[in-house]
């Protein structure tokens, strides 16, 4: 049994889940971001706005013109991951919060018996995230500045294991 799932991290706020079906394209992609984020964008203060970074891994959907023009024009060029903005290793689940923390927080609780059906599957993906607490999130906010040097330690290879 599979199921997709996007999530999203603001400060101390979780973004999702937003369940899919098929393949993540890039047009999918650009209109889950602007379902989602230009909402989410618009009621926030000016001053939290200009502090806002937008993350992203390499994913080929994340990286089409449309995509990249959107986060350009929403973000003001904050955005982590690929060429043309702050570039981020490849692949470093290491330093991304969906997975060092919130996948982990999560599987634990979807995987402890197999889950009976699809429908069963999204709820244990669900619930768990109303156990998610902002001082959590700053928990995690601290944890990025000292992985990030483990990475530069690690001369940007994975780390984890030496934890």
């Amino acid at each position: 049994m599979l199921v997709d799932v996007w999530y999203g991290i603001f400060n101390d706020r979780l973004i999702g889940p937003v369940f899919y079906d098929g393949t993540l394209t890039g047009q999918w992609h650009l209109e889950l971001l602007q379902d989602l984020i230009t909402d989410f964008v618009e009621n926030l203060p000016l001053h939290q706005l200009r502090n806002v970074w937008f993350q992203h891994d390499g994913a080929p959907p994340h990286q089409i013109s449309n995509v990249k023009q959107y986060l350009m024009e929403t973000f003001q060029n904050q955005v982590i991951g690929y060429v043309g903005f702050v570039e981020w290793p490849r692949r470093s689940p290491d330093l991304t919060p969906l997975n060092f923390f919130l996948w982990g927080h999560i599987k634990g609780q979807v995987y402890a018996t197999p889950p009976p059906t699809l429908q069963d599957l999204r709820r244990r993906i669900t619930d768990p995230c109303a156990s998610v607490t902002p001082t959590m999130f700053h928990n995690v906010q601290r944890e990025i500045q000292s992985r990030v040097q483990m990475c530069i330690v690690a001369n940007g290879e994975h780390f984890e294991q030496y934890k």
